[in-house]
């Protein structure tokens, strides 16, 4: 009798384990039918653009699965660099691009996004430069032209950078560029987020990550 006792709980052990088993299985592979996410995906892309372009990065990076910051708040240093920088986000524009697509947690959401093209920027520039440092040169005095070696004071084509780059800046519409993204999205906590790529950095920092 006590033999067909042990046995009976050495086949329901068995029997225990392969159950916890499929358990474990089914919910790695099933676990997405658990769980039925709530909202639009494109909800969350729209929030993410709008606090970029409102500067409400708070509210932006909220909307990402991976980072908790993009370092798109942080200042540069230098003036022109700033100045660019302000030009850059306030150029941001956006369209979202038909419906999102659904599979389980994950979802895809097409979007065009339109920024300024800093390379394109800097050569527009640069176009100007001989310009303007040709119109100074003639306007100021040597002292404040050349240095004793005979070169240019730092003084002077910084003043010509600095101009040639306000000039730029004036109109910048032609020198925004569009790119199209398939931004990849995950349910978790409870909403869609973001998943970064470096398709979408680039094309926030007008071309340049």
């Amino acid at each position: 009798m006590s033999g067909r006792i042990r046995l009976f709980w050495l086949i329901f052990a068995v029997l225990f384990a392969a159950a916890a088993m499929f358990a474990c299985f089914y919910a790695q592979i099933f676990g997405s039918i658990l769980i039925r996410p709530e909202g639009d995906p494109a909800e969350t892309v729209s929030r993410f653009f709008n606090g970029l372009r409102n500067g409400d990065y708070r509210t932006a990076y909220a909307c990402l699965s991976d980072y908790s910051s993009l370092g798109l708040e942080l200042e540069p240093e230098t003036a022109e660099a700033k100045q660019i920088y302000d030009a850059l986000k306030r150029s941001y524009g956006y369209s979202i691009d038909g419906p999102s697509t659904v599979n389980g947690l994950d979802a895809t959401q097409k979007v065009t996004l339109r920024a300024l093209n800093l390379r394109m920027t800097r050569d527009a520039a640069a176009g100007l430069v001989n310009g303007i440092l040709e119109e100074m040169v003639a306007a100021l005095p040597q002292s404040e032209v050349y240095d004793p070696d005979g070169g240019y004071l730092t003084s002077l084509t910084d003043a010509v950078y600095g101009e040639a780059l306000t000039q730029t800046l004036q109109q910048t519409d032609a020198l925004c560029t569009e790119t199209n993204l398939e931004l990849r999205l995950r349910y978790t906590d409870g909403a869609w987020k973001i998943v970064t790529d470096r398709a979408l950095m680039t094309a926030l920092t007008g071309g340049e990550s």
